[in-house]
């Protein structure tokens, strides 16, 4: 099976799309170039036949075989104490914000159990691995906004430099800023943020066309003061 796979994934290479990738995730040379909408479909088909003959033996080769194999462990239809173990297998192979944030996004499992996730992420909030931190802030992207005060508390807590971590967490603050700009205004000047996350966080804010001119004035003068804090 994984044989057949990778026959097409390589008929379906594109190596100007590979070429254009390559500049957009550092330090991964393994990239083929194959298209997400072919990566999902191919996906698709796995999960309808044997997924577990492709997770047993996919040997991560090419980092479109890392893409799939998330896409297949985020699209299972089980029980979700045994999909966590999959996915709790599966956190390590990260090696790229791509793969980090395809693979969140696609867990739409949890949308169904929220608070139990919430307890499987926590020890994630504490690493000081790059994608094992980027995983949690990214889940709360994409899961938890309805639960701003807990949004808001994680990103607290960051202190680290690796760069897409942080860039998680600053892509947080700027969607709290969206969900309860009042909130998240007085939150960041009562506590202590990462210098960082904050200034990167309000600029993906103004960026924002979910908010309004007034906000993004009030920000702009905001992220002035912090710079020079």
């Amino acid at each position: 099976m994984i044989d057949k796979i990778k026959k097409e994934l390589i008929s379906n290479q594109d190596l100007k799309y590979a070429h254009f990738s390559s500049k957009l995730l550092p330090g991964i040379n393994n990239i083929l170039g194959v298209r997400l909408p072919i990566l999902r479909k191919l996906a698709k088909n796995i999960l309808k036949n044997d997924w577990q003959e492709f997770l047993k033996f996919n040997d991560n080769n090419f980092f479109e075989l890392i893409m799939l194999e998330g896409m297949v462990v985020s699209g299972l239809k089980i029980e979700f104490q045994e999909h966590i173990k999959y996915i709790e297998e599966f956190i390590p192979k990260i090696n790229s914000w791509s793969v980090c944030d395809s693979f969140c996004s696609g867990l739409k499992i949890i949308n169904f159990h929220k608070k139990e996730f919430k307890k499987f992420i926590e020890p994630y909030f504490s690493s000081d691995m790059e994608y094992f931190l980027r995983f949690p802030y990214v889940i709360l992207l994409n899961y938890y906004m309805d639960d701003i005060d807990y949004v808001l508390e994680k990103i607290k807590i960051f202190d680290n430099d690796k760069y897409y971590a942080k860039m998680a967490v600053a892509w947080c603050l700027s969607y709290c800023f969206i969900a309860d700009y009042s909130k998240t205004k007085k939150f960041i000047l009562k506590n202590k943020i990462h210098s960082w996350v904050l200034n990167k966080g309000i600029t993906k804010a103004i960026e924002s066309l979910k908010i309004s001119k007034f906000q993004k004035e009030e920000l702009k003068k905001l992220r002035n003061i912090t710079r020079n804090l």
